[in-house]
């Protein structure tokens, strides 16, 4: 009973880490550009946004969460470069300012006179309480934030779907496939899941240090994790496709609140609001421990103190949260195009490696690399 306490928390942890603001978009987005074609487009995102960004996990279980000998399989300069690159995306030059403009979207239903340099300061330093101890996080998400935040999320789909309108088919996308692989991609979760494994790790090292049992855990713990998201997932999309009339002019921010408002009628907007918050605040407080631990031991060598390294991480999130959730998302997106295929093939490869240490994946991941740099010269030229 213990042990399946444990991989509860763990997946629910996982779940709540992994959810946060592009997942409470992007989904629902998916539904708006498929339409009818939902259930193709579904597909496209679950396998990018859920199976690989578990692959992505489960690999790095594999290199007990030591990012070090992961991204020493590309070289030697590789486990610096990339983990500076990947976190800063997903820390506070990209995905944590992004969370921070989702959660003013729900937030702004229930206190629509706050406004966001407020909020965002008022959220910031949320963040910096929860991750001030660094070993309370899995704790403290996957026993209270993510029970919460599932809760909200599936009372909303649940009423919006039983109080969805006719489908009126709004397909934009002549591919829908490729679109839901691509909105997958936005997600971002593959680049997450080689530093959520870190955390998960550790939390599992304090109560069990065996290194079967941690694996043993984790993979448990991972089926519950990619099942939730699945389902919710799907839950968005279908949602998105329903309610597509109604959220063609609205900012991305705001279509989760647009459909529980017209599902539940005003009623709707604290559970919303709190919701939004939730899944924001868990997935960004993640992050930018992660990226504050970066900061603190690797690029500036403890030169600096722990408290001050959370402090800096979370000013920069606070400022760039003011630039816009769709300025934020193009830039990420041009990066995504030519660094997520090569995390894939990584992940991949460094599975096969553990069973056929022939395998080459230094090669494969550089070209790939370069394959997706070809593959975007001869569409634009």
């Amino acid at each position: 009973m213990y042990k399946f306490k444990i991989i509860l928390t763990t997946g629910l942890a996982m779940f709540a880490m992994f959810f946060g603001s592009g997942n409470l978009v992007f989904p629902i987005k998916l539904g708006i550009d498929s339409g009818s074609q939902y259930p193709i487009a579904s597909l496209g995102l679950v396998l990018t946004g859920v199976v690989v960004p578990f692959l992505g996990l489960i690999s790095m279980i594999f290199y007990q969460g030591d990012r070090n000998r992961y991204f020493g399989l590309l070289g030697r300069w590789a486990p610096f470069t990339l983990s500076l690159l990947i976190l800063s995306l997903l820390g506070p030059f990209g995905v944590v300012p992004r969370c921070i403009i989702v959660a003013y979207g729900g937030i702004s239903l229930i206190w629509p006179e706050i406004s966001l340099i407020l909020f965002s300061a008022v959220f910031s330093a949320t963040i910096l309480l929860i991750i001030w101890h660094k070993s309370k996080l899995v704790p403290i998400i996957g026993k209270i934030l993510g029970p919460f935040k599932i809760g909200g999320i599936i009372i909303i789909i649940i009423a919006a779907v039983s109080q969805s309108p006719h489908l009126v088919d709004t397909t934009t996308s002549e591919n829908p496939l490729l679109t839901g692989l691509f909105q997958g991609y936005q997600t971002m979760d593959l680049l997450a899941a080689c530093f959520f494994s870190i955390t998960i790790m550790e939390y599992l090292r304090s109560i069990n240090p065996s290194k079967e049992e941690v694996l043993k855990t984790s993979l448990a713990a991972s089926i519950v994790g990619a099942s939730l998201i699945s389902i919710v997932y799907l839950g968005f999309v279908v949602l998105g496709a329903y309610y597509a009339s109604y959220l063609i002019d609205k900012g991305p921010e705001q279509y989760l609140a647009v459909i529980a408002t017209l599902a539940l009628g005003n009623n709707a907007a604290i559970i919303v609001a709190v919701t939004m918050f939730l899944a924001c605040l868990t997935t960004a407080a993640t992050l930018s421990k992660l990226f504050a631990e970066f900061l603190y031991h690797d690029l500036l060598k403890e030169r600096i103190s722990w408290p001050l390294s959370i402090i800096v991480t979370i000013i920069i999130s606070f400022l760039l949260s003011l630039i816009g959730f769709t300025a934020i998302s193009q830039i990420l997106g041009k990066i995504l195009e030519y660094i997520y295929p090569a995390l894939i093939a990584l992940s991949i490869s460094s599975i096969l490696k553990q069973y056929m240490n022939f395998i080459p994946v230094k090669l494969i991941f550089w070209g790939t690399i370069v394959m997706s740099v070809a593959l975007e010269l001869i569409i634009l030229y």
